[in-house]
């Protein structure tokens, strides 16, 4: 009986050895921030209580890494809105970096504040590409809007600050 413990153990520890080395890669955390502006928009009143609106919207910007690294943002997100409640939003959002690899992910957060709302979410790897193919992982985030959206003056310029966690195969 002894034996049979002992051997059970034995094959116990082999197979998370192998199991670590055929998953291969330590987790990386990096922290950055992005500056974006809304490059297009559309809302549509919702008439069920007073300044709802659901819609869509793409921004563009830049990401900057703490290791200095920057990469160019694009976003794309459908969003709801209910004027004093907040809202939520969720989308993709792509980091094309200099060497032309990419990183895709799928988000969703939610937001509180009208004008000038702030808000947090979490994201996944869903894609990468060139030094970033195989990625895994995850983000968080939290979002401020630094100037309101207007079809003349602004841009609803925003700032994330991101935190993202994630492995790559090993080569």
């Amino acid at each position: 009986m002894k034996r049979a413990i002992a051997a059970s153990i034995v094959a116990l520890v082999l197979l998370v050895a192998v199991g670590f080395l055929v998953t291969g890669a330590e987790a990386e955390t990096v922290k950055y921030k992005i500056t974006s502006y809304v490059t297009k928009v559309e809302m549509l009143p919702v008439p069920d209580v007073e300044n709802h609106f659901i819609g869509e919207q793409e921004r563009r910007g830049v990401a900057i890494f703490e290791n200095g690294e920057t990469a160019a943002y694009h976003m794309w997100c459908t969003l709801e809105f209910i004027g004093g409640q907040g809202g939520s939003y969720k989308g993709y959002s792509t980091l094309t970096f200099g060497d032309g690899s990419t990183t895709m992910i799928k988000f969703e957060g939610t937001q509180t504040g009208e004008k000038l709302w702030s808000g947090k979410g979490t994201g996944e790897y869903i894609k990468g590409t060139g030094r970033f193919e195989g990625i895994k992982g995850n983000i968080t985030y939290t979002n401020k809007l630094l100037t309101p959206y207007t079809k003349d003056e602004t841009k609803g310029d925003q700032i994330v600050e991101a935190t993202a966690t994630y492995t790559l195969p090993k080569k």
